[in-house]
């Protein structure tokens, strides 16, 4: 691998190739570059102030951008869904900030035997800051950096990229970077992703010791999001005090977004002196007055009440529709009342599945026949409309026909069949069901070892990490049910060496004086969302307790070191009175922004809500936090010792 410097100075370019150590004087500027088999370090310093550009380019032979990967952006040229985000069919060379990606720049190549990884060590100054990308010779390196031909802002913004910066150097100042270079022989992807984890970023961690309170503030705030509905039972609103875009969070669902259902399996699964604790009660007392029943009872009222509220959500063909309106009362697929119209009349297979899943549980805990029922008649749909391959679609209408059969999205409902089966008592249906399940397992297992993880976040058609965790999520029980073979096993496997690409291993570079920088965050051990969401996110408390369970099946260390990782991580940023309720009142005690814009990224494109900054209240967070913290508690107390 040839690697050359480009130095851009005083209006002129010049390159110079080196194989081990150089070291370039111009005008007073000092470039040394000194570098291994594995590692590059390079820094520059000048004697006076001074303006340029360096870029450091590693080039291949044969080169091709169909072979590129960068772990959270770039996933095969990003062909799939119809996003306004980088794609080849936009361009066939890109480059990125190196804060987009989880590890500072990583940038990996497959080569005819294996795979070539290159990234950066962590940036300590915002005059190092780089871009990472490729052209048509190799992977390329540029301080400062400068994203092209486009800049993905937001949820559907490609800025066109401008002219290139130039780097401003104060006299006597210098900067310094090192790159480093990892070669594996494993030619999947994922395989070789994983090795270079295991290589160089999974170091053993202990568990935080800071869950009591985290568990007292996660509650507390899953009840301020308690509202009394129009006929007298409950739900959970999607979010508060989201400012101007308050509007969009005016909903409520039982499944994805809100998970009203799992935030009601919560509060059954949570210890009853919890609520009366000195920093609960409040909310506790405020619930009790708004429906008129004493403080002891709420843990199990307002789970009744949430589940009757939502059973209004199916009809008796098994077709299920959980997003409702709390300003119109209209109802629909997810979202489908605002953002998405051509949802209304559809019917999710995720949201379908998450719904039941927790109904389940609800039942299991309640013996309330109608939980089991509304369980039965939506599963009994999926198994009479099931696809010749296996699949159980994404979008459905009310008369069984599949509009859109891509994605991940039916793993949720062959999770729920799992869960949903030792109610079955008829010999015959059992084995329909049981042959429901193996024709989903099948299907999915090769979606799995296909790598094709696509689609399952419903506003981004597009690679994302929940796609790996819904396919993970359904394997895993199904070995554990004593469903399938090896293959399974490595599907599994597969899955969450996928979901590996989106866990940032370590800390981006965050402008100090940002609300991130201030509050001292760390990007380690969090989540990217998608090639289309270029935020991270709080994710990984559910994605834990996934990798705690593959760990206890495969005895490989890594998926707890980094299930640990991720909990750690998700203790950071909840609002308490010493960070002053990050920009809130105290009433917003306990919440935990959903969007973490660590780059020059936002959801609503907003410029001044990037590069370290946070935002929105929405209950998912919440929720899956909090639901996934019980279960680990309930599962691997000796994780928290």
């Amino acid at each position: 691998m040839r690697t050359s410097i480009i130095l851009e100075h005083d209006n002129r370019s010049e390159t110079v190739d080196f194989t081990q150590n150089c070291r370039i004087v111009r005008d007073g500027t000092i470039i040394a570059a000194s570098s291994s088999d594995d590692k590059l370090s390079i820094s520059m310093e000048s004697s006076g102030a001074l303006t340029c550009a360096l870029s450091i380019h590693f080039a291949f032979p044969s080169f091709s951008g169909e072979r590129v990967f960068v772990p959270a952006v770039w996933y095969g040229g990003n062909r799939e869904g119809e996003g306004c985000f980088p794609s080849e069919e936009k361009s066939r060379y890109w480059t990125f900030l190196e804060t987009r990606m989880p590890i500072p720049g990583l940038i990996g190549y497959q080569e005819d035997d294996g795979w070539t990884f290159i990234w950066m060590d962590e940036c300590g100054s915002s005059m190092a800051l780089a871009s990472a990308g490729w052209d048509d010779r190799g992977i390329i390196y540029r301080i400062p950096g400068h994203e092209k031909p486009y800049s993905y802002n937001g949820k559907t913004k490609l800025s066109p990229a401008g002219s290139a910066p130039l780097l401003s150097i104060p006299a006597g100042a210098s900067i310094s970077r090192s790159f480093h270079i990892y070669r594996s022989s494993e030619i999947h992807l994922y395989k070789a992703y994983k090795k270079l984890i295991e290589s160089f970023f999974n170091s053993g961690a202990e568990c935080n010791k800071c869950w009591k309170e985290y568990e007292a503030s996660k509650l507390r705030h899953l009840l301020s999001l308690v509202i009394r509905t129009d006929d007298d039972n409950a739900t959970l609103i999607m979010g508060k005090g989201n400012g101007e875009h308050q509007s969009v969070y005016e909903f409520t669902a039982g499944s994805f977004l809100v998970k009203a259902l799992e935030g009601a399996l919560s509060f059954l699964h949570t210890d009853k002196a919890l609520f009366l604790s000195p920093s609960v009660i409040s909310e506790t007392e405020r619930i009790s007055t708004l429906f008129g029943i004493e403080n002891e009872n709420v843990r199990k009222e307002i789970p009744m009440r949430i589940g009757k509220y939502f059973l209004r959500c199916c009809d008796e063909s098994g077709f299920y529709q959980d997003s409702i309106s709390l300003s119109t009362g209209e109802r629909g697929g997810y979202l489908g009342i605002s953002e998405h119209p051509e949802f209304r009349f559809l019917m999710n297979a995720r949201c379908a599945g998450e719904a039941v899943s927790a109904y389940i549980e609800l039942y299991k805990s309640t013996d309330y026949r109608a939980f089991l029922e509304l369980s039965l008649r939506v599963m009994r749909y999926f198994i009479k409309v099931q696809l010749e391959d296996g699949s159980f679609g994404r979008w459905w209408d009310k008369n069984g026909k599949a509009i859109d059969r891509k994605g991940t999205n039916g793993a949720y409902i062959a999770l729920a069949l799992l869960k949903t089966m030792p109610f079955i008592e008829s010999g015959e249906e059992r084995e329909r069901w049981r042959a429901a399940i193996k024709r989903a397992l099948a299907y999915y297992t090769s979606l799995s070892l296909s790598d094709s993880f696509h689609g399952d976040t419903l506003d981004a058609d597009s690679t994302d990490k929940e796609a790996g965790v819904s396919i993970l999520s359904f394997l895993i029980k199904a070995i554990e049910e004593g469903y399938g073979d090896e293959n399974t096993l490595q599907a599994a496997i597969n899955a969450a060496s996928f979901i590996l690409t989106w866990i940032w291993q370590a800390d981006s570079y965050l402008p100090s004086s940002s609300p991130l920088g201030k509050l001292g965050f760390s990007t380690a051990g969090m989540t990217s969302v998608s090639v289309a969401h270029h935020h991270l996110d709080f994710y990984g408390m559910l994605i834990a307790e996934l990798f705690l369970r593959l760990e206890e099946i495969t005895d490989d260390p890594l998926w707890k070191t980094q299930a640990i990782k991720m909990m750690n991580a998700c203790l950071q940023l909840i609002a308490n009175e010493d960070n002053e309720y990050l920009g809130r009142s105290k009433e917003y005690s306990g919440w935990q922004p959903e969007q973490i814009n660590h780059t020059a990224w936002d959801y609503f494109s907003d410029e001044a809500n990037m590069n370290g900054t946070y935002s929105i209240d929405i209950a998912w967070v919440n929720v899956l936090g909090y639901s996934s913290y019980l279960s680990i508690k309930d599962e691997f107390p000796d994780i928290f010792v």
